[in-house]
Protein backbone atom coordinates (compact mmCIF):
# COMPACT_ATOMS: atom_id res chain seq x y z
CA UNK A 1 0.00 0.00 0.00
CA UNK A 2 1.43 3.39 -1.01
CA UNK A 3 1.47 6.56 0.99
CA UNK A 4 -0.97 8.23 -1.47
CA UNK A 5 -3.52 5.42 -1.21
CA UNK A 6 -3.53 5.50 2.61
CA UNK A 7 -3.82 9.14 3.54
CA UNK A 8 -6.55 8.35 6.05
CA UNK A 9 -4.71 5.42 7.67
CA UNK A 10 -3.35 5.88 11.18
CA UNK A 11 0.32 6.75 11.35
CA UNK A 12 2.26 3.74 12.57
CA UNK A 13 4.95 4.18 15.21
CA UNK A 14 7.29 1.40 16.17
CA UNK A 15 8.70 2.02 19.62
CA UNK A 16 11.71 0.07 20.80
CA UNK A 17 13.16 -0.26 24.28
CA UNK A 18 16.27 -2.10 25.42
CA UNK A 19 17.11 -3.71 28.72
CA UNK A 20 17.79 -7.01 30.42
CA UNK A 21 15.29 -9.47 31.74
CA UNK A 22 17.02 -10.44 34.98
CA UNK A 23 15.53 -8.57 37.96
CA UNK A 24 18.77 -7.41 39.58
CA UNK A 25 17.78 -3.73 39.77
CA UNK A 26 14.80 -1.47 39.24
CA UNK A 27 15.85 -0.50 35.71
CA UNK A 28 15.39 -3.99 34.30
CA UNK A 29 12.48 -4.96 32.06
CA UNK A 30 10.48 -6.85 34.74
CA UNK A 31 10.18 -3.50 36.56
CA UNK A 32 9.78 -0.98 33.74
CA UNK A 33 8.04 -3.16 31.14
CA UNK A 34 4.57 -3.37 32.76
CA UNK A 35 4.09 0.42 33.22
CA UNK A 36 5.31 1.03 29.66
CA UNK A 37 2.84 -1.51 28.32
CA UNK A 38 -0.02 0.11 30.23
CA UNK A 39 0.98 3.55 28.87
CA UNK A 40 1.07 2.17 25.34
CA UNK A 41 -2.45 0.79 25.68
CA UNK A 42 -3.60 4.17 26.98
CA UNK A 43 -2.23 6.27 24.09
CA UNK A 44 -3.56 3.76 21.54
CA UNK A 45 -7.04 4.28 22.98
CA UNK A 46 -6.56 8.04 23.29
CA UNK A 47 -5.30 8.59 19.71
CA UNK A 48 -7.22 5.79 18.04
CA UNK A 49 -7.64 6.47 14.32
CA UNK A 50 -4.72 8.93 14.25
CA UNK A 51 -1.77 6.86 15.49
CA UNK A 52 -1.07 3.20 15.97
CA UNK A 53 1.72 2.41 18.42
CA UNK A 54 3.59 -0.84 18.89
CA UNK A 55 6.31 -1.52 21.43
CA UNK A 56 9.05 -4.13 21.32
CA UNK A 57 11.69 -4.96 23.91
CA UNK A 58 15.17 -5.79 22.68
CA UNK A 59 17.32 -7.88 24.97
CA UNK A 60 19.90 -10.63 24.95
CA UNK A 61 19.62 -13.41 27.48
CA UNK A 62 23.40 -13.55 27.67
CA UNK A 63 23.48 -9.99 29.02
CA UNK A 64 22.75 -10.40 32.70
CA UNK A 65 23.28 -6.90 34.09
CA UNK A 66 22.54 -3.28 33.32
CA UNK A 67 26.25 -2.61 32.76
CA UNK A 68 26.46 -5.39 30.16
CA UNK A 69 23.41 -4.04 28.36
CA UNK A 70 25.00 -0.58 28.24
CA UNK A 71 28.16 -2.05 26.71
CA UNK A 72 26.12 -3.79 23.99
CA UNK A 73 23.48 -1.08 23.48
CA UNK A 74 24.63 -0.21 19.95
CA UNK A 75 24.40 -3.84 18.86
CA UNK A 76 20.93 -4.27 20.38
CA UNK A 77 19.61 -1.11 18.74
CA UNK A 78 21.16 -1.90 15.38
CA UNK A 79 19.41 -5.26 15.24
CA UNK A 80 16.10 -3.47 15.59
CA UNK A 81 16.71 -0.23 13.68
CA UNK A 82 17.98 -1.78 10.46
CA UNK A 83 15.05 -4.10 10.02
CA UNK A 84 13.02 -3.55 6.85
CA UNK A 85 9.96 -1.36 7.45
CA UNK A 86 7.56 0.76 5.46
CA UNK A 87 8.40 4.39 4.83
CA UNK A 88 5.19 5.31 6.59
CA UNK A 89 6.29 3.64 9.82
CA UNK A 90 8.11 5.99 12.18
CA UNK A 91 10.71 4.43 14.51
CA UNK A 92 11.11 5.75 18.05
CA UNK A 93 13.40 4.78 20.90
CA UNK A 94 12.33 4.84 24.53
CA UNK A 95 14.87 3.98 27.17
CA UNK A 96 13.84 2.92 30.68
CA UNK A 97 15.96 5.60 32.33
CA UNK A 98 15.06 7.28 35.58
CA UNK A 99 18.17 9.42 35.90
CA UNK A 100 19.87 11.57 33.27
CA UNK A 101 23.60 11.59 33.79
CA UNK A 102 25.71 12.03 30.68
CA UNK A 103 26.72 15.51 29.52
CA UNK A 104 26.27 14.43 25.86
CA UNK A 105 22.53 14.34 26.46
CA UNK A 106 22.58 18.10 27.05
CA UNK A 107 24.65 18.81 23.94
CA UNK A 108 22.10 19.15 21.17
CA UNK A 109 24.82 19.05 18.51
CA UNK A 110 25.48 15.46 19.59
CA UNK A 111 22.00 14.39 20.69
CA UNK A 112 19.52 16.58 18.76
CA UNK A 113 16.63 14.11 19.00
CA UNK A 114 17.01 13.13 22.65
CA UNK A 115 14.64 14.26 25.41
CA UNK A 116 14.13 12.80 28.86
CA UNK A 117 11.49 12.61 31.53
CA UNK A 118 13.87 10.67 33.76
CA UNK A 119 13.06 11.30 37.37
CA UNK A 120 16.27 13.16 38.22
CA UNK A 121 19.14 14.71 36.30
CA UNK A 122 22.66 14.86 37.63
CA UNK A 123 22.89 18.40 36.22
CA UNK A 124 20.39 19.49 38.84
CA UNK A 125 22.63 18.23 41.62
CA UNK A 126 25.77 19.86 40.31
CA UNK A 127 23.96 23.18 39.99
CA UNK A 128 22.67 22.78 43.53
CA UNK A 129 26.09 22.08 45.03
CA UNK A 130 27.60 24.94 43.03
CA UNK A 131 24.98 27.27 44.47
CA UNK A 132 25.14 26.39 48.17
CA UNK A 133 28.93 26.54 48.51
CA UNK A 134 29.19 30.29 47.85
CA UNK A 135 25.87 30.86 49.63
CA UNK A 136 27.31 29.54 52.91
CA UNK A 137 30.85 30.74 52.08
CA UNK A 138 32.26 27.23 52.21
CA UNK A 139 35.43 27.58 50.16
CA UNK A 140 36.91 24.19 51.03
CA UNK A 141 34.83 21.06 50.49
CA UNK A 142 35.74 17.40 50.89
CA UNK A 143 34.02 14.94 48.52
CA UNK A 144 33.82 11.28 49.56
CA UNK A 145 32.25 8.92 47.01
CA UNK A 146 31.73 5.17 47.06
CA UNK A 147 32.45 3.46 43.76
CA UNK A 148 31.62 -0.21 43.80
CA UNK A 149 29.56 -2.72 41.89
CA UNK A 150 27.61 -3.19 45.10
CA UNK A 151 26.18 0.33 45.07
CA UNK A 152 24.18 2.36 42.57
CA UNK A 153 26.25 3.84 39.76
CA UNK A 154 24.57 7.16 40.44
CA UNK A 155 26.88 8.01 43.34
CA UNK A 156 30.10 8.03 41.36
CA UNK A 157 28.52 9.82 38.39
CA UNK A 158 26.95 12.62 40.42
CA UNK A 159 30.13 12.98 42.51
CA UNK A 160 32.25 13.53 39.40
CA UNK A 161 29.87 16.04 37.85
CA UNK A 162 29.59 17.90 41.16
CA UNK A 163 33.38 18.05 41.51
CA UNK A 164 33.72 19.41 37.97
CA UNK A 165 31.11 22.08 38.63
CA UNK A 166 32.45 23.20 42.02
CA UNK A 167 36.03 23.30 40.73
CA UNK A 168 35.05 26.13 38.41
CA UNK A 169 33.92 28.33 41.30
CA UNK A 170 36.36 31.13 42.19
CA UNK A 171 38.56 30.45 45.22
CA UNK A 172 37.00 27.03 45.71
CA UNK A 173 39.12 24.14 46.96
CA UNK A 174 37.71 20.66 46.24
CA UNK A 175 39.34 17.54 47.67
CA UNK A 176 38.07 14.18 46.40
CA UNK A 177 38.35 10.63 47.70
CA UNK A 178 36.88 7.57 45.99
CA UNK A 179 36.57 4.40 48.04
CA UNK A 180 35.29 0.88 47.42
CA UNK A 181 34.62 -0.34 50.95
CA UNK A 182 32.66 2.00 53.22
CA UNK A 183 33.77 0.30 56.44
CA UNK A 184 34.88 1.66 59.81
CA UNK A 185 38.61 1.28 59.18
CA UNK A 186 38.34 3.21 55.91
CA UNK A 187 36.51 6.08 57.59
CA UNK A 188 39.00 6.12 60.47
CA UNK A 189 41.75 6.80 57.94
CA UNK A 190 39.83 9.40 55.91
CA UNK A 191 38.29 11.50 58.67
CA UNK A 192 41.63 12.87 59.99
CA UNK A 193 42.49 13.94 56.42
CA UNK A 194 39.13 15.65 56.20
CA UNK A 195 39.72 17.47 59.49
CA UNK A 196 43.05 18.89 58.28
CA UNK A 197 41.65 20.58 55.16
CA UNK A 198 37.90 21.18 55.46
CA UNK A 199 34.78 21.29 57.60
CA UNK A 200 32.24 20.40 54.87
CA UNK A 201 31.91 16.89 53.43
CA UNK A 202 29.73 15.75 50.53
CA UNK A 203 29.08 12.02 50.87
CA UNK A 204 27.95 9.93 47.91
CA UNK A 205 27.10 6.39 48.96
CA UNK A 206 24.48 4.12 50.44
CA UNK A 207 22.75 5.00 53.70
CA UNK A 208 24.42 2.25 55.72
CA UNK A 209 27.85 3.65 54.94
CA UNK A 210 26.67 7.16 55.73
CA UNK A 211 25.49 6.11 59.18
CA UNK A 212 28.80 4.34 59.85
CA UNK A 213 30.71 7.43 58.73
CA UNK A 214 28.81 9.62 61.17
CA UNK A 215 29.36 7.15 64.03
CA UNK A 216 33.11 7.17 63.45
CA UNK A 217 33.05 10.98 63.18
CA UNK A 218 31.27 11.15 66.54
CA UNK A 219 34.03 9.14 68.21
CA UNK A 220 36.57 11.62 66.83
CA UNK A 221 34.57 14.61 68.16
CA UNK A 222 33.78 15.63 64.59
CA UNK A 223 30.01 15.97 65.04
CA UNK A 224 30.24 18.86 67.52
CA UNK A 225 28.67 21.48 65.23
CA UNK A 226 31.90 22.56 63.56
CA UNK A 227 31.50 19.98 60.78
CA UNK A 228 28.80 19.55 58.12
CA UNK A 229 28.03 16.29 56.31
CA UNK A 230 25.79 16.46 53.23
CA UNK A 231 24.25 13.37 51.62
CA UNK A 232 21.76 12.93 48.77
CA UNK A 233 18.65 10.79 48.51
CA UNK A 234 16.94 10.53 45.13
CA UNK A 235 13.94 8.79 46.59
CA UNK A 236 13.17 6.30 49.32
CA UNK A 237 14.46 2.98 48.01
CA UNK A 238 16.08 0.64 50.55
CA UNK A 239 17.12 -1.78 47.80
CA UNK A 240 18.93 0.92 45.80
CA UNK A 241 20.13 3.44 48.34
CA UNK A 242 19.49 1.98 51.78
CA UNK A 243 17.49 3.81 54.43
CA UNK A 244 18.76 7.12 55.76
CA UNK A 245 18.12 6.88 59.48
CA UNK A 246 19.91 6.49 62.79
CA UNK A 247 17.71 3.71 64.19
CA UNK A 248 19.07 0.38 62.98
CA UNK A 249 18.28 -1.44 66.22
CA UNK A 250 21.89 -1.97 67.30
CA UNK A 251 24.18 -0.77 70.07
CA UNK A 252 25.20 2.29 68.05
CA UNK A 253 21.70 3.77 67.74
CA UNK A 254 22.12 6.51 70.35
CA UNK A 255 25.53 7.53 69.05
CA UNK A 256 24.14 7.61 65.52
CA UNK A 257 21.19 9.72 66.63
CA UNK A 258 23.51 12.26 68.18
CA UNK A 259 25.76 12.24 65.11
CA UNK A 260 22.81 12.79 62.76
CA UNK A 261 22.56 16.35 64.09
CA UNK A 262 25.49 17.20 61.82
CA UNK A 263 23.84 15.75 58.71
CA UNK A 264 22.06 17.56 55.88
CA UNK A 265 20.21 15.71 53.10
CA UNK A 266 19.61 16.85 49.52
CA UNK A 267 16.26 15.65 48.18
CA UNK A 268 14.05 16.42 45.19
CA UNK A 269 10.70 18.10 45.48
CA UNK A 270 8.37 15.40 44.22
CA UNK A 271 5.03 15.90 42.63
CA UNK A 272 2.23 13.44 43.38
CA UNK A 273 3.89 10.03 43.26
CA UNK A 274 0.91 7.91 44.24
CA UNK A 275 -0.62 5.51 41.75
CA UNK A 276 -3.68 7.25 40.25
CA UNK A 277 -6.93 5.34 40.09
CA UNK A 278 -7.90 7.19 36.90
CA UNK A 279 -5.56 5.08 34.74
CA UNK A 280 -7.10 1.80 33.77
CA UNK A 281 -4.96 -1.08 34.93
CA UNK A 282 -2.28 1.04 36.60
CA UNK A 283 -2.66 -0.67 39.96
CA UNK A 284 -0.21 -2.64 42.11
CA UNK A 285 -2.14 -5.82 41.47
CA UNK A 286 -2.08 -5.38 37.69
CA UNK A 287 1.58 -4.40 37.59
CA UNK A 288 2.47 -7.48 39.61
CA UNK A 289 0.32 -9.70 37.39
CA UNK A 290 2.01 -8.46 34.22
CA UNK A 291 5.51 -8.80 35.67
CA UNK A 292 4.80 -12.40 36.62
CA UNK A 293 3.06 -13.27 33.34
CA UNK A 294 5.66 -11.67 31.04
CA UNK A 295 8.88 -12.20 32.99
CA UNK A 296 8.03 -14.84 35.61
CA UNK A 297 8.92 -12.29 38.26
CA UNK A 298 7.01 -11.43 41.43
CA UNK A 299 7.23 -7.63 41.54
CA UNK A 300 7.91 -6.56 45.18
CA UNK A 301 5.81 -3.41 45.21
CA UNK A 302 6.16 -3.07 48.96
CA UNK A 303 9.79 -1.93 48.52
CA UNK A 304 9.45 -0.56 45.01
CA UNK A 305 9.85 3.23 44.69
CA UNK A 306 6.91 4.48 42.68
CA UNK A 307 9.11 6.76 40.58
CA UNK A 308 10.49 3.61 38.95
CA UNK A 309 6.97 2.88 37.73
CA UNK A 310 5.96 6.45 36.94
CA UNK A 311 8.93 7.51 34.80
CA UNK A 312 8.60 4.62 32.28
CA UNK A 313 4.89 5.33 32.03
CA UNK A 314 5.48 9.03 31.37
CA UNK A 315 8.07 8.37 28.67
CA UNK A 316 5.40 6.64 26.54
CA UNK A 317 2.58 8.96 27.57
CA UNK A 318 4.44 12.17 26.67
CA UNK A 319 5.51 10.71 23.33
CA UNK A 320 1.84 10.45 22.42
CA UNK A 321 1.19 14.04 23.51
CA UNK A 322 4.11 15.43 21.49
CA UNK A 323 3.19 13.53 18.33
CA UNK A 324 -0.45 14.55 18.55
CA UNK A 325 0.44 18.25 19.00
CA UNK A 326 2.93 18.23 16.14
CA UNK A 327 0.46 16.48 13.84
CA UNK A 328 -2.26 19.01 14.67
CA UNK A 329 -0.10 22.14 14.43
CA UNK A 330 2.57 21.36 11.85
CA UNK A 331 1.01 18.59 9.79
CA UNK A 332 1.89 14.96 9.07
CA UNK A 333 5.33 15.70 7.58
CA UNK A 334 6.57 17.00 10.94
CA UNK A 335 6.25 13.50 12.43
CA UNK A 336 9.32 12.39 10.48
CA UNK A 337 11.60 15.10 11.87
CA UNK A 338 13.08 13.89 15.16
CA UNK A 339 14.94 17.15 15.89
CA UNK A 340 11.72 19.12 15.38
CA UNK A 341 9.80 16.83 17.72
CA UNK A 342 12.52 17.18 20.36
CA UNK A 343 12.41 20.98 20.17
CA UNK A 344 8.69 20.89 20.88
CA UNK A 345 9.61 19.69 24.36
CA UNK A 346 12.09 22.48 25.16
CA UNK A 347 10.93 24.85 27.91
CA UNK A 348 7.46 23.34 27.96
CA UNK A 349 5.15 22.19 30.74
CA UNK A 350 3.05 19.07 30.24
CA UNK A 351 -0.02 18.13 32.23
CA UNK A 352 -0.07 14.50 33.31
CA UNK A 353 -2.13 12.35 35.63
CA UNK A 354 0.76 12.67 38.11
CA UNK A 355 0.83 16.45 37.95
CA UNK A 356 2.60 18.99 35.72
CA UNK A 357 6.04 18.19 34.34
CA UNK A 358 8.41 21.02 33.42
CA UNK A 359 11.13 20.56 30.80
CA UNK A 360 14.27 22.67 30.44
CA UNK A 361 15.90 24.26 27.40
CA UNK A 362 17.49 20.99 26.20
CA UNK A 363 14.50 18.73 26.77
CA UNK A 364 15.28 17.33 30.22
CA UNK A 365 12.84 17.23 33.05
CA UNK A 366 13.18 19.87 35.77
CA UNK A 367 13.00 18.76 39.37
CA UNK A 368 13.60 21.27 42.16
CA UNK A 369 15.82 20.29 45.09
CA UNK A 370 15.68 20.90 48.83
CA UNK A 371 18.22 20.82 51.65
CA UNK A 372 17.01 19.44 54.99
CA UNK A 373 18.37 19.31 58.54
CA UNK A 374 17.72 16.61 61.15
CA UNK A 375 15.08 17.59 63.72
CA UNK A 376 15.64 15.37 66.75
CA UNK A 377 12.38 16.36 68.42
CA UNK A 378 10.28 15.22 65.46
CA UNK A 379 12.80 12.56 64.42
CA UNK A 380 12.77 13.58 60.77
CA UNK A 381 14.47 15.86 58.28
CA UNK A 382 13.07 19.35 57.87
CA UNK A 383 13.63 21.19 54.56
CA UNK A 384 14.99 24.69 55.01
CA UNK A 385 16.39 25.54 51.58
CA UNK A 386 14.72 25.31 48.16
CA UNK A 387 16.38 25.67 44.77
CA UNK A 388 14.15 26.34 41.77
CA UNK A 389 16.04 24.81 38.87
CA UNK A 390 14.29 26.76 36.17
CA UNK A 391 15.21 30.17 37.58
CA UNK A 392 18.38 28.96 39.37
CA UNK A 393 17.25 30.75 42.54
CA UNK A 394 17.80 29.57 46.11
CA UNK A 395 15.42 30.59 48.87
CA UNK A 396 15.41 29.86 52.58
CA UNK A 397 12.13 28.50 53.88
CA UNK A 398 12.93 27.86 57.56
CA UNK A 399 15.53 28.29 60.26
CA UNK A 400 18.08 25.64 61.15
CA UNK A 401 18.50 24.52 64.75
CA UNK A 402 22.11 23.48 64.56
CA UNK A 403 24.13 21.27 66.88
CA UNK A 404 24.03 22.38 70.56
CA UNK A 405 22.61 25.74 69.54
CA UNK A 406 25.73 26.75 67.63
CA UNK A 407 25.37 29.43 64.93
CA UNK A 408 24.32 28.31 61.47
CA UNK A 409 26.08 27.95 59.13
CA UNK A 410 29.41 26.76 60.55
CA UNK A 411 32.34 28.79 59.25
CA UNK A 412 34.45 27.58 56.37
CA UNK A 413 37.50 27.47 58.65
CA UNK A 414 37.83 27.68 62.45
CA UNK A 415 39.45 30.75 63.93
CA UNK A 416 42.54 28.75 64.82
CA UNK A 417 42.70 27.05 61.41
CA UNK A 418 41.96 23.46 60.49
CA UNK A 419 44.88 22.20 62.61
CA UNK A 420 44.64 24.78 65.46
CA UNK A 421 47.89 26.41 64.37
CA UNK A 422 46.77 29.62 62.73
CA UNK A 423 48.31 32.89 63.93
CA UNK A 424 44.83 34.47 63.71
CA UNK A 425 43.92 33.07 67.10
CA UNK A 426 47.29 33.53 68.88
CA UNK A 427 45.80 35.85 71.53
CA UNK A 428 43.02 33.43 72.42
CA UNK A 429 44.61 30.07 71.90
CA UNK A 430 47.76 30.78 73.94
CA UNK A 431 46.35 33.17 76.50
CA UNK A 432 47.38 31.11 79.52
CA UNK A 433 50.82 30.48 78.07
CA UNK A 434 51.29 34.20 77.45
CA UNK A 435 50.17 35.00 81.01
CA UNK A 436 52.68 32.57 82.46
CA UNK A 437 55.46 34.29 80.53
CA UNK A 438 54.24 37.78 81.29
CA UNK A 439 54.29 37.37 85.10
CA UNK A 440 58.08 36.97 85.52
CA UNK A 441 58.77 39.55 82.84
CA UNK A 442 56.57 42.12 84.52
CA UNK A 443 58.01 41.22 87.94
CA UNK A 444 61.57 41.69 86.72
CA UNK A 445 60.63 44.99 85.13
CA UNK A 446 58.97 46.25 88.29
CA UNK A 447 61.97 45.13 90.38
CA UNK A 448 64.37 47.00 88.13
CA UNK A 449 62.15 50.04 88.24
CA UNK A 450 62.09 50.00 92.06
CA UNK A 451 65.89 49.79 92.21
CA UNK A 452 66.17 52.67 89.79
CA UNK A 453 63.75 54.76 91.85
CA UNK A 454 65.73 54.01 95.02
CA UNK A 455 69.07 55.13 93.59
CA UNK A 456 67.53 58.19 91.99
CA UNK A 457 65.85 59.18 95.23
CA UNK A 458 69.09 58.53 97.18
CA UNK A 459 71.01 60.75 94.82
CA UNK A 460 68.62 63.65 94.82
CA UNK A 461 67.66 63.51 98.48
CA UNK A 462 70.98 62.72 100.11
CA UNK A 463 74.05 62.82 97.97
CA UNK A 464 73.24 66.32 96.72
CA UNK A 465 72.91 67.43 100.40
CA UNK A 466 76.04 66.23 102.34
CA UNK A 467 74.67 67.57 105.63
CA UNK A 468 72.10 64.85 105.66
CA UNK A 469 74.77 62.19 105.00
CA UNK A 470 76.59 62.50 108.38
CA UNK A 471 76.11 58.84 109.21
CA UNK A 472 77.97 57.63 106.16
CA UNK A 473 81.63 56.70 106.78
CA UNK A 474 83.74 56.36 103.71
CA UNK A 475 86.45 53.71 103.64
CA UNK A 476 89.13 56.30 103.19
CA UNK A 477 88.11 57.84 106.49
CA UNK A 478 88.82 54.67 108.51
CA UNK A 479 92.39 54.56 109.99
CA UNK A 480 93.66 51.70 112.19
CA UNK A 481 96.79 52.37 114.24
CA UNK A 482 99.21 49.63 115.15
CA UNK A 483 98.32 49.83 118.89
CA UNK A 484 94.63 49.42 118.25
CA UNK A 485 95.27 46.49 115.91
CA UNK A 486 97.60 44.79 118.50
CA UNK A 487 95.03 45.33 121.20
CA UNK A 488 92.33 43.71 119.06
CA UNK A 489 94.50 40.69 118.33
CA UNK A 490 95.38 40.16 122.04
CA UNK A 491 91.69 40.28 122.93
CA UNK A 492 90.94 37.55 120.43
CA UNK A 493 93.92 35.45 121.71
CA UNK A 494 92.79 35.57 125.34
CA UNK A 495 89.25 34.80 124.45
CA UNK A 496 90.31 31.68 122.56
CA UNK A 497 92.47 30.34 125.46
CA UNK A 498 89.74 30.56 128.10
Amino acid sequence: MTFESCRMCPFAFQIASIGHIYPDNTGCLPYVGPPQDIALELINRQYDGVFNFTLSYNFDRNLRSCAEVADHAVDLLSRWYYRARSNRIVPALVFPCKINTHYVLRDKSQSPTFVSVGHYASTAYLEFYSAIMPLFQWRSVFVLAVESTRVALLYGIVARTAVQAMSTLPNQLVTTRYIEDPVATTFQQILPDFRRISRVMLYFGRAEGLRLLLIEAYHLNMTNGDYVYIALENFASPSLYGRIGWDYGDESDQVARRAFHSLLVVRPVDFNDSLPSSIRGFTPAELSRRAFADYNFALPLANQPLVNLISPFLSINLLGQILNTSHSVYGPSSLYDGAHLAKMVFNQTFETVFGPIEMDDVGQRIVDLTLSWFDEHNDNFQPFLLMKMKSKTVTSSAEVRWVDGKPWPPPNEPLCGYSDQSSRCGNTRSGLYSFEIAVPVVSATLGSLCCAIYFIRRYFCFERNPAQMWWIVERTEIMLTEKILAFRLSQVSRGGGA
